[in-house]
């Protein structure tokens, strides 16, 4: 599995804040948020005035910290599973507040 399939499936979640509603929704979401892949290089999210930059790496502090393989992403990008199944199932660990993660979810659908 490549981690170019990986970030098509970030892009695709973040392209979701090109829709006025949705970058609407995330007015004043100055968050970042940490995926600690398993399986392939790490990367962060930098939410700022309703955008979102994908950066490789760690973040020292994330707001929000995603544990899971790549593909468990790859899978919720093209709705072949759930987040909140993958979470339930065990095959995603998620830290930090609860309203950051479920304002996240909407981007994941």
């Amino acid at each position: 599995m490549g981690s170019e399939e990986l970030i098509e499936g970030i892009k695709k979640m973040v392209s979701k804040l090109d829709d006025p509603d949705m970058a609407e929704r995330f007015e004043g979401f100055e968050k970042t948020l940490q995926f600690h892949f398993n399986d392939t290089e790490n990367y962060y999210l930098v939410f700022k005035e309703s955008k979102c930059e994908i950066k490789e790496g760690e973040t020292d502090d994330p707001d929000i910290t995603i544990i899971t393989d790549s593909q468990v992403i790859i899978d919720i990008m093209n709705a072949e599973l759930s987040p909140t199944k993958a979470f339930m199932g065990g095959k995603l660990k998620a830290k930090g507040p609860m309203n950051d993660m479920l304002k996240l979810q909407m981007l994941m659908k």
